[in-house]
């Protein structure tokens, strides 16, 4: 599947997601102001509302949504980044083993972080607090640790001696 979809359009994953969450956002917090700035029974903060609290009380199919489209995109860039990685195709680096582990340790963060996120906007505040919570840290954890591992595995490439000057043009 994946290798017959041109390498030039992976760049679109992360527009993609991002674009979502930044409209996702705006739409919560626009229709939070919008509203006069209630406060929500979970709202731990009487000035500032959580995006959850949002989404939990009045826009939850926009929450849910934004957030599955923003983490489909989110599990869809992480592979891709590793994908185009390894795949002879794309760069074809021949790795040290290591860094392959680290590759599969984030692809797994970063599915975990997904589901993390959908479930998060499935388990809103108002309904599923004490699973609300646990599925935050899931997904913050996810996103940290792909995030580490994609860097560890990525940093080399930007060392003035390195085998990859190639990929930095």
């Amino acid at each position: 599947m994946f290798s017959s979809f041109p390498l030039r359009f992976y760049y679109l994953l992360p527009l993609v997601g991002g674009t979502a969450w930044f409209f996702t956002l705006a739409a919560l917090w626009g229709y939070w102001l919008g509203q006069g700035r209630p406060v929500y029974p979970s709202q731990l903060n009487p000035y500032v509302a959580f995006i959850s609290d949002i989404g939990a009380y009045r826009l939850k199919p926009l929450f849910i949504a934004g957030g599955t489209v923003t983490a489909i995109a989110y599990a869809g860039t992480i592979f891709a980044a590793h994908h185009v990685r390894y795949d002879p195709d794309g760069y074809g680096i021949k790795d040290a083993r290591w860094k392959k582990v680290l590759s599969i340790v984030a692809l797994v963060a970063g599915v975990t972080a997904s589901v993390g996120c959908i479930s998060m906007t499935i388990f809103d505040t108002k309904h599923y607090t004490t699973l609300h919570r646990p599925m935050l840290l899931a997904t913050f954890l996810g996103i940290a640790l792909s995030a580490c591992c994609t860097e560890v595995v990525y940093v080399e490439q930007m060392k003035p001696s390195t085998e990859f000057k190639e990929m930095r043009k």
